[in-house]
């Protein structure tokens, strides 16, 4: 999970670490585009992104690991992220998370020949994955579960309630958002014609041209963001300004310069 997660980070300014057991993923991130670069081993892939954080540049990199080793090597060494999250597929014990000390190939045998007992050691990975993601929220760094079910894996079948001391990110970040009335705003070109996107992403930032955000969101969107199907974009808009930009798309396409539908 989180293949979009590296070019979000860079999109912001961030230098980022990502980590993923299968270095296929990885590499078809690093190939789209998405993740800047592939490393295998974590001197080397810490050394890129601190350097590129003390230098105040972008990066995303990719490192090929089990995250239940990792983040406690981090938490051992004292490399405190400023933003930590977790996009394992926690949800499901049996295939959606790999138990630390496995490879790939001898994960999907024991799931085979011992199931429970494989179940048992993701738990037991997820426990010390949990705990290094605590303490390094202890020491600063802003961090919040995925909507992924870890804690709650860990807090039925190992008792550890203080895993919810670890904030969902809905409730933390996109709640007060919600509150105000800011939400999704999502268009598809039925036309299948990317150009008729680029007309609505130049009447977006037409219309809200203080919106620094936003203008970094689209302007970013229209070179990085690949289109999978029919050409679609999405963006965050405040209460009032969804009516407003679907008023100004309908105009739009009255004067034959898009077809999209919103």
């Amino acid at each position: 999970m989180g293949g979009a997660q590296p070019l979000a980070a860079t999109m912001n300014g961030a230098a980022f670490l990502g980590v993923d057991v299968d270095e296929q993923r990885i590499l078809r991130r690093v190939e789209n585009g998405y993740c800047d670069r592939i490393e295998r081993d974590l001197d080397a892939a810490l050394q890129l992104v601190l350097d590129a954080r003390t230098r105040r540049e972008t990066l995303s990199v990719g490192l090929v690991g089990n995250i239940a080793e990792v983040l406690p090597e981090l938490v051992r060494r004292g490399v405190v992220p400023d933003v930590l999250t977790d996009q394992t597929s926690a949800h499901d014990l049996r295939i959606g998370y790999l138990p630390a000390g496995l490879s790939l190939d001898a994960a999907a045998r024991l799931r085979e020949t011992d199931p429970s007992g494989y179940e048992a050691r993701v738990l037991d990975s997820m426990v010390v994955h949990v705990q290094a993601m605590l303490e390094l929220q202890r020491r600063g760094a802003v961090t919040f579960d995925y909507g992924n079910n870890l804690r709650g894996q860990v807090a039925d079948h190992r008792g550890m309630r203080d895993a919810f001391t670890i904030p969902g990110f809905v409730p933390a970040f996109i709640r007060p958002l919600f509150c105000r009335g800011a939400g999704p705003f999502r268009w598809v070109a039925l036309s299948g014609d990317p150009a008729d996107i680029a007309a609505t992403d130049r009447a977006v930032l037409e219309t809200f041209p203080k919106n620094e955000a936003l203008a970094r969101w689209i302007r970013h969107a229209e070179t990085k963001v690949h289109f999978q199907g029919l050409p679609a974009r999405i963006c965050w808009l405040e209460y009032g300004e969804r009516a407003e930009m679907g008023l100004r798309f309908n105009w739009l396409v009255k004067k034959g310069r898009s077809r999209p539908r919103s």
